[in-house]
């Protein structure tokens, strides 16, 4: 009788430390799961914070593309942002002589999500082109001519593209975004100097001032413009990686700064979303391409240098990128 009792005795204290470790486990999940919603909140209002200073930011930045749209031209099917391919044109503006400035750095990137890629094009501002209302000359004038529409204009009767989004940066205060991402690493193939620096060969990290000599040499480049396009393309994508970075998120408010001095741009918020998740992988998988004709001294232009694309070539590039856009 007696091993009965203490039996259910042990019995019931086996219960008890059981029910003890329940209560405990569950107070332990409890207060996981508060410390976890607590984070959440946190992150939750953080990124908000950081969705609505973007979305003002962008508000201040926002300059439309007033020129003609090809598309509507063509008879073509308006873009639907997320299932079609699109177009961007990113303009590097020099605005050193005090005026509107000149579009120094020229890019076109096509994007097409259902092969996952994107042509990034590069045009060297020596490119002579037939500027609508004005004549034939050098492609980055036509910015200075007529700002944005005409930049874009040109641009399209150029390539017979449409021109769907802009970027245009403002280059002596881009390169302070350099700076707020906390630099940037570039591989360097050629060893030079310039603006006080020394760029040896191999992997160099760059601050704004270094990033923006790093890009505007170009005379002692045998490559010339070829190769500061090269360089300019170099410090963009170490930005792209570096967007991808947690530790950004830390310099949010600085490099909003930055950007709102430095680019003007008809992206919305929404479509950068929509962008970064529907054409993640193709802004992952560039292919870059360039014009690389010879240039020269041209006397029935006034002795400019120029760049003359070969006809065949132009061709070759347009076919490229429209089939690239579907369009045809």
């Amino acid at each position: 009788m007696s091993n009965n009792i203490e039996n259910l005795r042990e019995a019931n204290l086996h219960d008890e430390s059981r029910s003890r470790k329940k209560l405990k486990r569950k107070k332990r999940r409890r207060i996981f799961l508060i410390i976890f919603l607590l984070i959440l909140a946190v992150a939750g209002f953080f990124i908000w914070d950081i969705y609505q200073r973007a979305s003002s930011a962008l508000k201040e930045m926002n300059l439309p593309i007033n020129a003609p749209n090809l598309r509507e031209e063509e008879g073509s099917e308006p873009l639907v942002l997320g299932d079609d391919p699109f177009s961007i044109l990113i303009l590097g503006i020099d605005a050193e002589d005090g005026g509107r400035g000149r579009s120094d750095a020229i890019m076109v990137a096509t994007v097409n999500p259902n092969l996952d890629t994107t042509y990034l094009l590069s045009i060297a501002r020596d490119t002579l082109v037939s500027i609508p209302g004005f004549h034939s000359t050098r492609i980055n004038h036509a910015f200075a001519y007529g700002g944005l529409d005409l930049a874009v204009e040109t641009i399209q009767n150029f390539l017979n593209i449409p021109i769907d989004y802009h970027v245009t940066l403002e280059m002596d205060n881009f390169y302070r975004l350099v700076d707020a991402f906390g630099g940037v690493t570039v591989y360097n193939n050629l060893h030079f100097w310039k603006g006080g620096y020394e760029f040896p060969l191999g992997e160099l990290h760059l601050t704004g001032d270094m990033a923006y000599f790093y890009a505007r040499m170009r005379f002692d480049d045998p490559r010339g413009d070829h190769g500061r396009a090269e360089r300019q393309r170099d410090i963009l994508s170490a930005m792209v990686d570096e967007l991808a970075g947690v530790t950004v998120i830390t310099r949010y408010q600085q490099i909003l700064d930055s950007v709102g001095d430095a680019m003007m741009t008809n992206v919305t918020l929404n479509e950068m979303v929509t962008m970064s998740i529907g054409y993640n992988r193709a802004l992952r998988n560039i292919t870059n391409l360039s014009l690389a004709a010879p240039g020269r001294i041209m006397p029935e232009f006034g002795g400019m240098y120029l760049i003359p694309v070969p006809e065949s070539q132009r061709l070759e590039m347009e076919e490229l990128l429209r089939s690239h856009l579907e369009l045809d």
